[in-house]
Order: C-alpha cells, then structure tokens, then sequence
C-alpha cells in the first residue's frame, strides 16, 4: 500500500512521489486541486469560517491500494466534502460522471433502440421574491404535465 502526505513531501524531498494514472492512462491532477485547496482554505482563514481548518487537511493523505489488474485504488484518506473545495468538487463531479455512465449503459442495454432526449427548459428572470413561490408551483406543473404527455 502506498501513501501521499504533502507534509512529508516538504520535509524529505527524496520520498517518492506517486502518480495515480486512471484508466485510461492520464494522470489525476492531484497537486493542482491540493494547491488551490490550499488557497481556498487561506481564503476562508481570513475570513474566519471555522472549516477552514478542515478544508485544508481535505486530502492530506492519500493511501491507495493496488487492484487486481495492477491499478491503484484510493483505499484511506478523508475528504472536508465542502461544496466549494476544489479537491471535493474534482472528487464529486468524478463520481457523478461514473453514475451517468453507468445509467446509460444499463439503458442502452435494456432498451437498444430508445431514442435519446435532451432538453433545456427556462424562465425569464422576470420573478420577483414575492411571487418566487407562486412561479415554482406552476414550473412544477408544467414539467409534470410535460412528462405525463
């Protein structure tokens, strides 16, 4: 099992420094969300929120295990699972690509010749705090009329 502590990086420069390549064969860019989540905990330090603290040791070690077919896999570490943490959103957004990709292969599977769908529905910004209520309900309504038809 091997480990990634950005403190022992800075204190012995001759630790080895690992590479956690996907599948595919590009390397994660883990230094780059470490160092803007750095600066994002630095940000909320000055102005003093609390979780500045745990955004910042968002990811301090990484502990990966290698699978099977010879990769890496992330075995232990902690995450802060702050909406605005740069390791945490990479980490989220990550996730919710595979489960996407997932719903669709088992669609594909299930139904092979089912025509695919996309759709933006919008509003103008005309709505006022006043009326925000009233507007949801008949958004509501229509989207439920839209996928009865």
């Amino acid at each position: 099992m091997q480990s990634y502590d950005t403190r022992e990086i800075k204190e012995n420069q001759d630790t080895e420094i690992l590479c956690d390549v996907s599948k595919s064969g590009k390397e994660r860019p883990w230094k780059e969300k470490k160092l803007a989540n750095v600066t994002y905990a630095d940000l909320l330090h000055v102005l003093k929120i609390k979780k500045a603290h745990n955004v910042r040791s968002c990811g301090q070690v990484l502990e990966f295990k290698p699978t099977d077919e010879g990769y890496l896999k992330l075995y232990k570490t902690w995450f802060c699972k702050s909406k605005l943490c740069p390791i945490c959103n990479w980490r989220r957004a990550m996730k919710n690509s595979y489960q996407a990709q997932r719903v669709v292969e088992e669609v594909i599977k299930e139904k092979p010749k089912a025509r695919w769908l996309f759709i933006t529905l919008s509003t103008k910004n005309a709505v006022d705090g006043q009326t925000l209520n009233k507007a949801v309900s008949e958004m509501t309504k229509a989207f439920d009329r839209l996928m009865r038809y």
